[in-house]
């Protein structure tokens, strides 16, 4: 299982397909076509995450990892998971950044 971190919104079918472009391009085919590969994203419109599902790519919104992260009896476990996210996120903020 691979994720990917991404800043975007997307909410077009048209930015899904670079965006699966892209994830072809760090990914192998093997990955992809087994479902391994998640795309962690700001925020997604329900037609475009079916139309990433059709594509055997998973997704999740930045909401739903803070909603998985809450699940977490372990205050440590729940640091965890959120240190990674905040991190992950940084660093594509920071890469966008000229």
């Amino acid at each position: 299982m691979v994720y990917q971190i991404k800043k975007l919104k997307i909410l077009t079918e048209a930015v899904a397909k670079t965006i699966y472009t892209e994830l072809r391009a760090n990914f192998d085919r093997e990955r992809l076509q087994d479902g391994n590969v998640i795309l962690v994203i700001d925020d997604i419109s329900r037609e475009v995450k079916q139309y990433l599902i059709s594509m055997k790519v998973q997704s999740l919104s930045k909401q739903d990892v803070l909603k998985l992260a809450g699940q977490f009896d372990e205050t440590e476990d729940r640091a965890k998971v959120l240190r990674i996210v905040y991190e992950e996120f940084r660093r594509e903020y920071s890469s966008r950044i000229p």
